[in-house]
């Protein structure tokens, strides 16, 4: 088991913590989105590596996530940017009693941020993420974490790769789920 909540194990698909309120609507005509709140905000926050909204989302999530479990986080769309908040995120969760994987999966390649209009196709994705050749997850129980979730195919894609590296079961989550 991954998730203390027994009803997050096993489904196969994402588990989505809340719902993701883009900020703009239309960014070039600086129109704001009514339906963004203090949640979204906070993924925002996450995703400039702001202490404050780490240490907000492992208080929500510690709790949530079995001891034992591997930890590993989608990985930037720039490969250049090796550290990020959610990656922050998963170190600080691993050190309570996880495992600390969280840079196993590399992307190797940039992509188009997908946010601002990038290619969502899960192709994109299998081709640019490799894995730390120094690092093993073969027969690991492994929580796969990422930010904010729109078709899931970064998700996928990365499923995909740590079972192909021998991991033993993978559970994908998202902070937030765009909508």
């Amino acid at each position: 088991m991954v998730f203390v909540n027994e009803a997050w194990n096993g489904t196969g698909d994402i588990v989505v913590y809340s719902n993701y309120h883009k900020y703009w609507l239309d960014r070039e005509r600086k129109i704001k989105n009514p339906l963004f709140d203090v949640y979204s905000g906070k993924i925002l926050d996450l995703k400039e590596g702001k202490p404050q909204a780490v240490k907000y989302f492992y208080n929500l999530l510690d709790a949530e996530i079995c001891d034992g479990v591997t930890i590993c986080v989608v990985p930037s769309s720039n490969a250049d940017k090796k550290i990020t908040g959610m990656s922050q995120l998963g170190e600080m969760l691993a050190k309570n009693k996880r495992v600390n994987k969280v840079y196993f999966l590399q992307r190797q390649d940039s992509i188009a941020k997908l946010a601002y209009g990038g290619n969502r196709d899960i192709s994109i994705h299998m081709k640019s993420i490799g894995t730390l050749k120094e690092m093993d997850v073969n027969g690991d129980i492994i929580l796969l974490m990422d930010d904010v979730t729109t078709t899931g195919n970064s998700l996928y894609a990365c499923r995909e790769i740590l079972l192909q590296n021998g991991a033993e079961h993978v559970e994908m989550f998202a902070l937030g789920k765009a909508i």
